[in-house]
């Protein structure tokens, strides 16, 4: 009689092992290519011929028991996976209103007469370049974060990203009226806690989330860089002209500080870093997030295989995604960074109302990534890879890279009197920008999934560069606030945003690459058994785990 066992902890390697003789495992089916999808199959009773190839994939014919709950699906809702999503989106709120209040406080700290903005801070337009390109200087750590993220605990990364945030924000109100040097290193933690986050996200999303559930987590997620923007900008127009809250602009920073402080409180008991460290996931989630990501051979944190660097930096996929990216973000940046600047020199709008106008555009930016992250996660579903992923992101890409720089390019034909027209055509920019998100956004995690980290590290390294260089050029361009001034910048947006239509169109791609394929050490996993399982299913899968470990070693 069968009895049942506690839940024991096997290692088993999920993508490929080599048999010195194969007709001993007359329950498996031959391993075609490391980049076959690793779906189980059920067993079968046909014998394999031993003159037949002696790779095999275990996980693509457990037993009969093991296999009913490895195909059970676990919905997304409700879910711990989804709870995870939305505490990262959190972290992603907290950073977004860390980095996005400068652009309405700015204007409220500093001198400009114009239309009631009276601020007390005496700094040259070069210093205020200064401030503004900090938080992108900061950023260049992601090259070393994004090395790191994928053997650290990104927990902790997360949280320390927050706490970094926190301190930044604490720091204007406190240092900024003595020193602009001060509002300098406040903005270099807000970069420093982006390049912990980003990458620790990236690392933690391909941990969490089946492939095909990923577009639609990383814009779900990253939906947060909006959300919190899309809070902060109304809001400090507000707190600008309420001098009898915390002398007005400094209650933006500690509002700021505090959202960061609610969402460390929330974090620490919940966030993990895998499922097998989740202490409230149930059995059935794990197994299904750990059968469906066994196959893209994560490996544990403490046991990295080395980063084919040589390979990694002549990868022409990878260079076609970085550049598509720097393309993206550079309008981008003037509409996240300079966009209540021009509002208030070009379109004349008051501090209550520039916050508020310049919140509709993000909020475009953020239902736009949301829908058609969605929508992408749907598409590949449906098609069930008929639809090859490289085809779907470039589609994508192609469309947003196209759209963005028509709707950028025709800003500067509008004026104070056509204000209107101007706030549509931001609107449609930004509406078309979300769409990169299910494009190279999602093309750069598909392509080294053990390697997710390294990937985001290096990428936004040359963000952060050339975010550096557009805001000492928009500073540099933008003297007077004339709207000649503003024309050179909207047009010289818009040729950057169209340039990946052609680069990452022909380079691009959202398939595996060789240098990131599976092997048998790095294959090796630890999966928690379902509780079902008896105890002759358990004596067989023991032969395999016994014959994996040996031919692994």
């Amino acid at each position: 009689m069968n009895r049942r066992l506690p839940v024991p902890v096997r290692r088993f390697s999920s993508d490929k092992v080599a048999f010195q003789n194969s007709s001993d495992a007359p329950w498996y089916c031959p391993y075609k290519t490391p980049f076959a999808l690793s779906a189980p199959r059920p067993p079968t009773a046909a014998p394999i011929d031993g003159r037949m190839a002696k790779i095999f994939s275990i996980d693509m014919a457990l037993p009969a028991v093991v296999y009913s709950e490895v195909r059970r699906k676990s919905p997304l809702f409700p879910s711990m996976r989804l709870l995870l999503a939305c505490m990262l989106c959190l972290c992603f709120i907290a950073l977004s209103a860390t980095s996005s209040n400068i652009a309405v406080a700015m204007m409220c700290m500093t001198k400009c007469p114009v239309n009631g903005y009276n601020g007390q801070l005496h700094w040259t337009p070069d210093e205020e370049g200064l401030v503004f390109a900090a938080q992108n200087a900061g950023s260049l750590l992601m090259l070393a974060t994004g090395a790191f993220a994928d053997r650290l605990n990104g927990k902790y990364m997360v949280f320390l990203s927050v706490i970094l945030s926190v301190v930044a924000n604490l720091t204007i109100p406190l240092l900024a009226p003595k020193s602009v040097w001060f509002a300098v290193g406040a903005r270099l933690l807000v970069g420093a806690s982006d390049a912990c986050l980003q990458p620790s996200v990236n690392s933690l999303i391909t941990r969490w989330f089946p492939a095909s559930e990923r577009a639609a987590a990383i814009g779900f997620i990253t939906g947060g860089r909006q959300m919190g923007t899309l809070f902060i900008l109304p809001t400090a127009g507000y707190l600008c002209t309420r001098k009898d809250i915390l002398d007005g602009w400094p209650a933006i920073f500690y509002l700021s500080a505090a959202i960061g402080g609610v969402v460390v409180l929330f974090w620490l008991p919940l966030g993990a870093d895998k499922p097998s460290k989740q202490m409230c996931i149930s059995a059935n989630e794990r197994l299904y997030i750990e059968g469906r990501v066994a196959c893209e051979s994560l490996g544990k944190r403490k046991h990295r295989p080395p980063i084919p660097w040589r390979t990694v930096l002549l990868s022409k996929p990878l260079w076609a995604a970085i550049f598509a990216l720097v393309c993206h973000e550079y309008p981008l940046i003037i509409m996240l960074q300079f966009l209540p600047n021009y509002l208030r020199d070009v379109l004349e709008y008051a501090p209550a109302q520039n916050g508020v106008i310049a919140a509709l555009p993000i909020a475009c930016l953020w239902f736009s990534k949301t829908f058609s992250s969605s929508l992408s996660s749907l598409i590949m579903s449906k098609t069930k890879g008929k639809l090859r992923k490289t085809t779907i992101v470039k589609l994508f890409n192609a469309v947003a890279s196209g759209g963005l720089a028509i709707c950028v390019g025709i800003v500067p034909l509008f004026n104070s009197d056509t204000k209107v027209y101007a706030i549509v055509s931001l609107c449609g920019a930004m509406a078309f920008a979300g769409l990169h998100t299910p494009g190279v956004q999602t093309a750069l995690v598909q392509l080294a999934p053990p390697f997710s980290g390294v990937i985001t590290g290096v990428s936004f390294f040359f963000v952060a560069w050339f975010g550096i260089a557009n805001k000492l050029l928009t500073k540099a361009i933008v003297r007077t606030g004339a709207p000649t001034e503003w024309r050179i910048v909207f047009e010289l947006s818009a040729v950057v945003a169209a340039l990946p239509i052609i680069v990452f169109s022909i380079w691009g791609s959202a398939e595996r690459q060789a240098w990131a394929a599976p092997t048998p050490k790095s294959s090796v996993k630890s999966l928690r058994i379902s509780p079902s399982c008896t105890e002759s299913d358990l004596r067989v899968l023991d032969r395999v785990f016994r014959r994996s470990e040996s031919n692994s070693s």
